[in-house]
């Protein structure tokens, strides 16, 4: 007890210390170890009885299925399988957990089940492409799951007695079995050339098949979405656009009219029956801090429940915003995901009408459970170039004021409109606890301010966008903050490609920049299935249509002028941000003399938040050698390609995965009314 106490006490002493960065150009910051250790639980279940909780976790070094007794006691690994087991469902009588599994990172799916009390897994589906979501029927005699096994997106049934599977019908996102078993729900989206992204409807389906029945008619130009059902599968509450903000409404599901509950100008996500109907509780987001709240059912004010500042209960229409909550079945309490930025995600516990709340699970590392370790970000609001209100966090460094001008970090959202909540987040605490003040805008496009300003930037991304970021940073700099000579960049997915777009649009503003699985050349990009959508929406149509914005956005035919060092680091399994992306560059790097490096990180998905921790540890030893190298200049820093070929080592490049058996599988199959594609 007595070294641990010395061990905190020495830490919050280098935290604190403005003389130790002065001296050093860089403060020791906090164990890289134990923040890679310390992973986070955002997916999890409760049994019937409200005795267990499933999730999933990376304690033991990878993904795997745990349980935990929800009033005490040591958690308990069930699955130890070599890839990443996820989305935990009990069944009706609490024997049984059915969940999802894959393999390196690919993020192709296949269902198992597995006894609650342990033994060994059931493989239910061995499909080439994915299946997901799996759903209980109340009887526990069949296992529904959502798969692309039919040629296209489908509800298929397994008959746990005869182990066949069927197809069902026609599926979506977000499925779920209503509570009598009689219907499926899910969300799609049918509006022809949606490039704007401005659509997302709700549909049924009988669980005896047929076609799926519109539940939200003539809202083409509304995101509905998040339906949840009632408990007695009259009504279906959901999540809907349709004033400009995110807010919640309920669907008559026989006569099919809808009473939206809220109407504000804040959003609102995740709704949740309380088991006997009376209540529908629900996330707000309030300046990118999330609460939990309940309303009554048919309408009326809502209470708010939860204390704890940070992310409660998640918000799954927000991108970035992770967890979830559900009601006990007893409906006396509420089990919730609880994150902010001195404590990663674990799950709680809280009285169904709010009170004290409780932490079942505890995943921080004993070495930084001390919460005074850690930095709340401050909400920045500001005017933009065009005088649009923007809005961002901004994380500061212990014992720093204005006038200090601090290295400072833009870390860019992922996404293509996601935003930055005030949860967990180790590679923004790792970073301010060495000297660096991070900003996290939250620029147009970014979800949390309505519909409008989420479309606002709609075929400009990459340009208006990050021209917020820049003001935003250039403010800070203007009130003595940030050393603007001493400025880097780093973002995921398209955080990555906003890091790229930042080198492009003002070469000289950035020391250095650390690219996770990001964009380098839209072009090839665009020709990614999964990547179309993302480019008519923030670059505009077709390459062909509209080859201005796909050059001038893409940094490979800038390399020329393009001077900042980037460092690379991509995900093996990815299929989103392929290799290729990271040769298209380096070759021009190379020819034009541009410093730059990379790591495949080995068996990793699209995501840091699903890495393993040995990958953790990796990417924030490596970034720390590449901003102190490049941002603070300092020469003993560690030599950033050493490490990177070190990490590179024993990993085998896998490019463009899976995408010759997509092809084959989508485009290699006649038209089912037997006539044929002809060319114009």
């Amino acid at each position: 007890m007595a070294s641990k106490f010395l061990i905190a006490t020495s830490l919050i002493s280098a935290l604190f210390s403005t003389n130790a960065f002065a001296q050093s150009k860089a403060r020791p910051g906090l164990p890289i170890d134990a923040m890679a250790k310390t992973v986070w639980i955002e997916e999890f279940d409760v049994s019937p009885d409200a005795s267990l909780i499933a999730y999933k976790s990376a304690e033991a070094g990878t993904y795997d299925i745990w349980t935990s007794p929800t009033n005490g006691g040591a958690p308990k690994q069930l699955t130890k399988m070599p890839g990443r087991e996820m989305n935990p469902e009990f069944s009706p009588d609490g024997k049984w957990i059915a969940f999802e599994a894959d393999y390196r990172g690919v993020n192709v799916r296949d269902i198992y089940i597995i006894p609650a009390a342990g033994g060994t897994a059931i493989r239910v589906t061995d499909s080439p492409l994915n299946d997901a979501n799996p759903m209980w029927s109340p009887d526990g005699k069949t296992l529904y799951f959502v798969t692309d096994m039919f040629w296209d997106s489908s509800v298929a049934a397994y008959d746990l007695a005869s182990k066949k599977i069927t197809r069902v019908g026609p599926g979506g996102g977000n499925a779920s079995l209503s509570p009598d078993g009689k219907t499926f729900v899910f969300t799609r989206n049918q509006k022809p050339n949606d490039d704007d992204q401005s659509n997302n409807d709700i549909y049924s389906l009988p669980v005896s098949g047929g076609e799926p029945k519109l539940m939200t008619p003539n809202t083409f130009n509304s995101l509905d979405s998040a339906p949840a059902w009632s408990p007695d599968s009259k009504s279906i509450a959901f999540v809907s656009d349709r004033n400009g903000f995110n807010n919640i409404g309920v669907i008559d599901v026989a006569s099919g009219q809808t009473k939206m509950l809220l109407t504000e100008n804040i959003e609102a996500s995740e709704p949740r029956w309380s088991p006997d109907g009376k209540f529908i509780s629900f996330t707000k987001n309030l300046n990118y801090q999330y609460h939990i709240f309940r309303m009554p059912s048919s309408g009326g004010k809502a209470q708010q429940l939860t204390t704890r500042g940070g992310v409660n209960g998640g918000s799954s229409a927000t991108g970035q915003t992770r967890g979830t909550h559900m009601w006990s079945a007893k409906g006396d309490e509420i089990f919730f995901y609880h994150s902010d930025p001195t404590m990663t995600g674990d799950v709680w516990a809280m009285k169904a009408a709010g009170g004290s709340e409780r932490q079942i699970t505890n995943h921080q590392d004993p070495a930084i459970r001390d919460a005074s370790l850690f930095t709340w970000p401050e909400f920045m609001e500001y005017t933009s170039f065009d005088g649009r209100k923007v809005a961002g966090l901004v994380y500061k460094p212990k014992g720093t004021k204005a006038g200090d001008k601090l290295p400072a970090l833009f870390f860019f959202r992922a996404n293509s409109n996601g935003q930055h909540p005030a949860q967990w987040h180790p590679y923004i605490q790792y970073f301010v606890s060495r000297g660096y003040l991070v900003f996290a805008p939250n620029f147009r496009g970014s979800t949390g301010r309505g519909k409008e300003y989420r479309q606002a930037v709609f075929t400009r991304g990459g340009e208006d966008d990050i021209h917020d970021a820049f003001i935003g940073m250039d403010m800070l700099a203007g009130q003595g903050w940030v050393d603007p000579k001493r400025v880097g960049a780093f973002g995921g997915s398209t955080g990555g490609f906003f890091t790229t777009a930042a080198a492009t649009k003002d070469p000289t503003r950035l020391k250095a920049g650390v690219v996770w699985y990001g964009a380098t050349d839209l072009v090839t990009l665009s020709t990614y299935a999964s990547m179309e959508g993302w480019n008519k929406f923030l670059i505009g149509k077709t390459p062909m249509e509209n080859p201005a914005n796909y050059y001038g956005r893409s940094l490979i035919y800038h390399a020329d002028r393009v001077k900042t060092p980037l460092l690379f680091l991509y995900a093996q399994g990815d299929s989103a941000a392929r290799f290729q992306q990271i040769e298209q560059y380096g070759i021009q790097a190379e020819i034009h003399g541009n410093w730059y490096d990379w790591v495949v990180y080995a068996e990793e998905p699209h995501g840091w938040y699903h890495f393993r921790p040995d990958s953790t540890k990796k990417m924030l030893t490596s970034m720390s050698a590449m901003f102190d190298k490049f941002v603070l200049d300092d020469t003993s820093a560690p030599d950033v390609k050493a490490i990177a070929a070190d990490q590179r080592k024993g990993t085998r490049v896998i490019r463009n995965p899976n995408i010759e058996l997509w092809n084959s599988l989508a485009n290699g199959k006649p038209p089912a009314d037997g006539s044929a594609d002809q060319p114009n």
